[in-house]
């Protein structure tokens, strides 16, 4: 019995770690690109890494949270878009925002 709740354990976090490395990973890329796109400083790019992961963070948290509320979730989520725009102009500046807007819906 205790070498399965070990496995289990075991399981649990490994499956966790691998979750918060996927994160970091789609945190990284968004901040290199928009570092490559507004030609940012590496201070600024960190700042940006950080907002991206609590925004990935939190949003597997909302998904978690309100898996069976698809309405209550995609408000929460939306609520959080607009915290991290807020968050990012304030790192970004107001027209580094309107250019990576622009660059966003010419690459989509």
């Amino acid at each position: 019995m205790n070498k399965l709740l070990i496995l289990f354990f075991s399981l649990t976090f490994s499956l966790s770690v691998f979750s918060q490395d996927k994160l970091q990973e789609k945190a990284k890329k968004i901040s290199v690109e928009m570092t490559t796109v507004l030609s940012l400083d590496e201070e600024t790019s960190e700042k940006i890494y950080y907002i991206q992961l609590k925004r990935f963070t939190d949003a597997q948290k909302i998904r978690k949270i309100h898996k069976e509320n698809k309405e209550q979730m995609n408000v929460e989520l939306k609520k959080m878009q607009g915290k991290l725009w807020h968050n990012l102009k304030g790192v970004v500046g107001k027209d580094n925002m309107k250019s990576w807007q622009t660059y966003k819906k010419r690459k989509n």
